[in-house]
């Protein structure tokens, strides 16, 4: 008995064991899944909403701006749920989406009824649109009852107030928001910032729980870069440009003006342009090239300079030696000067005058191969430039252990190698100043949005070419090039201009030259002994019956030298600085202070210490918004713009429109953008009149009409 007492205690006891096993993983297993539940239900309940950053502004040297961000959205189409309503519906909505963004009907319907995505951003129709125009589509989709197939993001457009101004140089932004061409794409660093970010916890419809805390990455908006651009220059080298357009129909076609003193680069124009707020109708040729650095060319005589300059610094010559000019033979092979016949028994200083090709075999053959590649080198034109723009090519030039004598007699005179405009304009800009090789910048300043100057740029010598008289030495030749030469067209009267035109064929991919096709060009720079304006224009297969660059290159520089220096009120020789006005002061800046919140006398207060005017767009009082943001550099004297009201709530579909009279056109369409509504300009300059009175309540995307003047 007591045997089978104890069998059945062990079998109780291993049954307690099994059922307490049972019971624990069970337990186990129970707190493993509220675990993982747990996880999931964080991970469905919590979010995080990215905060983009304001896109830095770029200003020219004035401090005008040249590209800036406003506020605008993305629309995205959910497919599958639009394509449920039918085809006749679907043809309504194409037609009324159509007329809202502008877009023909059949590329609307052709889209909405793909089969191969589920979500859609019809480029370039629903991306970064106005809030007036996103409104207008959300209203036509809740209209058909279909709101839910709808997302609007918030973003920002890039906006180039200027259109095709210097916009190789400025540059352009893609649809994803990055710059894809010029400073836009060389400093996307400083100007995208970085974005903030909001993590929350949100119910199954998405909106976040009350109550919960609220996690926060701070956003850092884009720097400002301030360029070297004066609007003034730029402005004439794109008039000169649109004459040589017009005259001429070149392939292409550059001009570059330059402080030879710095390297700073004052104007960059190019054919063919095109106007970044529309990037995506130009061929990719004309976005990806800017001729003025990425295309290298047979420079010809210009490249005159190079040979010269170790020729003299070698005592290999001096310029009153004298040759016989026409024709010279190298190895059997007869080169002969561009009219064929000479001038004689003349000067190497009047080879340099009449741009003589066999007086620069003679100079190049007195200093031999491997001192000119020396100064080749020395000229920096044996490697890029460094300016601070993508796209930069490098030189083409022949292996000088594998030179034959034929080929290095057509160098001497710029003819058999291929270097870029940048690299002409870094080299003459060393004659102009007594010897320096620059680089040549463009971005003079990067300013961070709370003030601090984050790049600063100086110049930067490179290396020393020459001594200061051997540079004088090739300047008065120069000078006398363009004085004395009847055909030259350079010249500015009152002012000792130092030039130098070429004239070179074009190679063709077959062998030889292509015949009748020519690249022509003009380099130099003013006054001559003191010099602030250095620059070069080239073009590319001008039609033209005489092809010469003092016939084509030359005038469109006198036109930009000639302007540029009545506007820097440079004096001619002879005439007193003080009997002209003082030459340009360099601009004074200062910060705009954060006024939100401060009465009016406060405000006017704060501004009265800092040299800034103020402009109300609405009744005076408690400052609700402010344009420009604080932080802001601006000149003296600039005008910010006050507004008691602030930008309206959209909850009840009005706005009350601003006062806009005075403003420039780039305040007046910003501050409607924040407003909701849509401006129309006409004209140009300041705002004179616009089509509904200030104060008027209208509703949230109403168009208005705003002449603009030019004061004067």
């Amino acid at each position: 008995m007591k045997k089978q007492r104890m069998s059945r205690l062990g079998i109780l006891r291993v049954t307690l064991v099994g059922f307490l096993s049972i019971v624990l993983v069970r337990i186990g297993y129970v707190q493993a899944s509220d675990h993982f539940l747990a996880g999931i239900e964080q991970n469905q309940w919590s979010s995080e909403e990215k905060i983009a950053p304001i896109r830095g502004t770029i200003y020219d040297a004035n401090g005008d701006q040249l590209a800036f961000s406003m506020p605008a959205y993305d629309l995205d189409l959910y497919l599958p749920g639009i394509q449920q309503v039918g085809s006749v519906k679907i043809q309504q909505l194409s037609s009324e989406l159509g007329q809202i963004v502008g877009a023909p009907t059949s590329v609307i319907e052709q889209a909405l009824t793909r089969k191969d995505v589920v979500w859609l951003r019809l480029y370039p129709y629903f991306v970064h649109v106005s809030l007036a125009k996103k409104e207008q589509v959300v209203h036509v989709f809740h209209q058909m009852n279909i709101g839910n197939d709808i997302n609007p993001y918030k973003t920002y457009e890039r906006v180039y107030p200027d259109g095709d101004f210097a916009s190789q140089v400025v540059g352009f932004v893609d649809q994803t928001g990055n710059g894809a061409g010029g400073i836009e794409r060389e400093y996307n660093q400083y100007l995208a910032g970085q974005s903030g970010s909001v993590q929350f916890m949100q119910d199954d419809l998405g909106q976040p729980l009350p109550f919960d805390s609220v996690l926060t990455k701070p956003v850092q908006n884009g720097d400002r870069v301030y360029l070297t651009i004066d609007a003034a220059i730029q402005n004439y080298a794109q008039e000169a440009l649109a004459t040589i357009q017009k005259r001429f129909t070149p392939a292409h076609a550059a001009i570059i003006v330059a402080d030879p003193n710095t390297g700073a680069i004052l104007a960059m124009a190019t054919l063919p342009t095109f106007d970044p707020n529309q990037y995506y109708a130009y061929p990719a040729s004309t976005l990806d090239t800017n001729w003025a650095i990425s295309d290298p060319f047979e420079p010809g005589s210009t490249f005159k300079i190079v040979t010269l300059t170790g020729a003299l610094a070698t005592h290999a010559i001096n310029l009153n030696q004298t040759y016989m000019s026409g024709v010279d033979y190298v190895n059997g092979v007869p080169i002969r000067d561009w009219n064929l016949w000479g001038w004689g028994r003349i000067t190497y200083r009047m080879a340099m005058i009449y741009s003589s090709n066999t007086g620069f075999i003679h100079i190049g053959q007195a200093e031999g191969v491997q001192t000119l590649y020396h100064y080749i080198h020395l000229y920096g034109m044996d490697q890029p430039t460094g300016i601070d723009l993508p796209g930069e090519s490098n030189s083409i030039l022949f292996d000088p252990n594998h030179l034959n004598p034929v080929d290095f007699a057509t160098m001497t005179f710029g003819q058999g190698l291929a270097v870029t405009p940048i690299q002409q304009v870094a080299e003459v800009g060393a004659v102009a100043n007594g010897g320096d090789l620059l680089t040549p910048y463009l971005v003079q300043k990067i300013v961070a949005p709370d003030g601090q100057v984050v790049y600063f740029r100086k110049p930067h010598i490179v290396r020393r070419v020459a001594s200061s008289a051997i540079m004088n030495e090739i300047t008065n030749v120069m000078i006398q090039d363009v004085n004395q030469d009847p055909g030259l067209m350079a010249y500015v009267p009152g002012y000792n201009v130092a030039g130098k035109t070429g004239t070179a064929q074009i190679p063709s991919p077959n062998g030889g030259y292509v015949p009748h096709k020519y690249n022509l060009s003009f380099i130099g720079f003013v006054p001559a002994h003191h010099p602030v304006l250095e620059i070069y224009v080239t073009v590319n297969e001008p039609l033209h019956a005489i092809q010469f660059g003092n016939d084509v290159a030359s005038p469109a520089a006198q036109f930009v030298l000639e302007k540029s220096l009545r506007y820097l009120n440079i004096p001619p020789h002879g005439v007193a600085a003080s009997s002209m006005q003082n030459q340009y002061q360099k601009t004074t800046y200062t910060v705009i202070p954060n006024l939100i919140g401060d009465s009016y006398g406060a405000a006017t207060s704060a501004l009265q210490t800092t040299g800034i005017r103020e402009q109300w767009i609405s009744a005076p009082g408690v400052v609700a918004y402010q344009w420009p943001q604080s932080g802001t550099d601006v000149p003296l004297s600039s005008r910010v713009i006050l507004d008691a009201q602030g930008p309206q709530s959209t909850a009840n579909g009005r706005v009350t429109v601003p006062d806009l009279h005075g403003l420039s056109m780039v305040d007046a369409v910003s501050i409607c953008s924040e407003l909701g509504l849509s401006l129309i300009p006409s004209g140009d300059g300041y705002a004179f009149s616009q089509s509904v009175p200030a104060g008027q309540s209208v509703p949230l995307g109403s168009e208005m009409n705003v002449t603009f003047v030019a004061y004067h």
